[in-house]
């Protein structure tokens, strides 16, 4: 039988990422939006059912919506539970099948801790021009970067979402980069190594190297070295992936 309470627990504090969902007219706030990536609900799930306890599947509606299924391996029989996302504005198609994926997940209470978490506007940097006027993308400004206020910000909202549940993660959101919350606090002594928590299903440490540094090259004027020197290193099943990554970065940059 399935651990069901396994599957609702928190993630670790690094494993929440933000995004800047709507940026105030001043260009100096944003409301942050505090999600998990596909990849987190993956592990989690390889982790609790095993890898081969648990499968996926995608359908589209005539409307273009995406319907995400995630059935489990419950001992006497499998169980289905669906929902579905449109195309996001950022990553199309590829967004809406992780959208999909991630709010069928929700049905399974992977991750529906996170809404309980109120709205938190934040102090943010948006892109300017050399002048130092903002540049808008369809008439609005473009978000760029959370500022040290902002990370603050965003760590004490999450800390608090914490403390107000029975069952916490273990550590500390310690330091927000970009969009997501890394952790810095010395690794815990570990339990013997699940199934799913094996090297081959977690991201190699070159493409965790690669993604984490980009941004601060594009900003450095190296990213193209940077790039060169990581990307020959990067397994073969991972490249589609990092360039996605790449891409959305760039994006964010305004390059």
């Amino acid at each position: 039988m399935v651990d069901l309470q396994a599957l609702r627990a928190p993630f670790a504090p690094h494993e929440h990422s933000w995004r800047a969902q709507q940026v105030a007219r001043d260009g100096n706030r944003a409301m942050a939006l505090c999600y998990i990536t596909s990849r987190a609900v993956q592990n989690r799930l390889d982790d609790v059912c095993t890898p081969a306890g648990w499968e996926s599947s995608f359908t589209e509606t005539q409307s273009g919506r995406v319907i995400a299924t995630i059935t489990i391996d419950m001992g006497a029989r499998w169980v289905a539970k669906s929902d579905g996302a449109g195309a996001t504005a950022m990553e199309g198609v590829k967004g809406g099948l992780s959208d999909a994926f991630k709010r069928a997940a929700v049905m399974w209470g992977i991750g529906r801790y996170l809404y309980g978490l109120p709205a938190v506007w934040a102090e943010c940097e948006v892109v300017r021009d050399q002048r130092g006027e903002m540049q808008l993308r369809n008439g609005k400004p473009s978000w760029k970067r959370w500022t040290p206020a902002g990370i603050a910000e965003l760590e004490r909202a999450l800390r608090d979402l914490f403390d107000r549940m029975d069952n916490k993660p273990a550590g500390e959101p310690v330091r927000v980069a970009g969009r997501r919350v890394q952790e810095l606090l010395p690794s815990p002594e570990l339990p013997p190594l699940k199934l799913g928590l094996a090297p081959a299903f977690r991201e190699p440490l070159v493409v965790k190297e690669l993604i984490a540094g980009l941004p601060k090259a594009m900003m450095d004027g190296t990213a193209e070295q940077f790039w060169a020197g990581h990307w020959r290193n990067v397994p073969e099943m991972w490249r589609p992936f990092v360039m996605a990554e790449r891409d959305r970065l760039k994006q964010e940059a305004g390059l």
